[in-house]
């Protein structure tokens, strides 16, 4: 099967699945496992801005979103000298992929007729479904439903007292923005509460105030699209840096890759133990790449 993915966590899941070889196509997003980065690129972002500061981003996808403009551009002639059988999207976000009317019409022009597959996870339940879906379509139904019970395995919430540990995980820095969708979830593997929306909502806007007076016991800021480097660069500001410095969380405050809590993906699981190492003082590696932005106590939740 001849397998397009213009959405990361897709990608990811393909290649979990055991099926790289099937892709031949990729968005300019879609950077991991590593070696997809040899594959065609047939959807990129109209504007790359990427290292521009987080309240310009921010202001330029509100406006073309307002104007009803896409932020991303398929390759028609990639599309149809490819001819994928398969193609992977989703139908949640406008600013994180192509919506599946953009392909419609990008295969119509192309002339070609891929199965369009869109996910919409919003509770980390359904991201675990995802990936028995995509196996199903990938026609390996069994290793969907092994990846996805290991999954399961990996992020079942233990009970929690009465006063769990409150986690801030903000997928944003200017405005701040407070996740949602699947990430609740994550946190409540991790046995903490969520400080922020409901699960399966998305994400909501706020200030550093707020958060600081929400009395999170651990922060983790997690911007979404923005690896830790590119996160900590931003953070150098120093209205910035004071404003999070002030949250003063007991557990400390840690940048971590977007990765594991934003992309809808297997590396989820990862976020979840993350948390739970975070929280809990660990005194082994993190399991993903983080870096303390200011350190807390060892050991907050027993």
């Amino acid at each position: 099967m001849r397998v397009a993915s213009v959405l990361p966590s897709a990608t990811e899941i393909v290649c979990a699945l055991g099926h790289r070889a099937d892709l031949v196509a990729r968005s300019a997003e879609c950077d991991y496992p590593a070696d997809v980065a040899d594959l065609p690129i047939v959807m990129r972002p109209r504007s790359l801005d990427a290292d521009r500061p987080s309240g310009e981003i921010d202001a330029r996808v509100r406006a073309e979103r307002a104007e009803g403009e896409s932020l991303y551009t398929l390759d028609v002639e990639r599309l149809r000298a490819l001819a994928p059988d398969l193609l992977l999207t989703q139908d949640l976000c406008g600013v994180c992929s192509v919506t599946p009317a953009e392909v419609s019409a990008a295969c119509a022009t192309a002339g070609i007729a891929p199965t369009v597959l869109a996910l919409t996870p919003r509770r980390l339940a359904e991201v675990w479904g995802t990936v028995e879906t995509v196996a199903r379509a990938l026609g390996d139904p069994d290793a969907g439903e092994r990846l996805a019970t290991a999954l399961r395995a990996r992020t079942t919430a233990p009970s929690t007292g009465s006063s769990p540990a409150r986690v801030a995980v903000v997928e944003w820095l200017d405005p701040p923005i407070l996740a949602g969708l699947w990430t609740p979830d994550l946190v409540r593997a991790a046995g903490a509460r969520s400080i922020g929306p409901a699960p399966g909502e998305p994400g909501t806007r706020t200030t550093w105030s707020a958060i600081r007076d929400a009395g999170p016991t651990l922060v983790v800021l997690s911007p979404c699209s923005f690896s830790v480097d590119r996160a900590r660069r931003e953070l150098a500001d120093p209205a910035l840096a004071a404003a999070v410095a002030a949250l003063a969380p007991p557990a400390g405050t840690y940048v971590a890759d977007e990765a594991y809590f934003s992309r809808p993906g297997p590396r989820l699981a990862d976020g979840a133990e993350l948390l739970r190492h975070l929280l809990t003082g660990s005194t082994g590696p993190a399991p993903m790449p983080v870096e303390p932005l200011l350190r807390g106590a060892r050991g907050v939740v027993a």
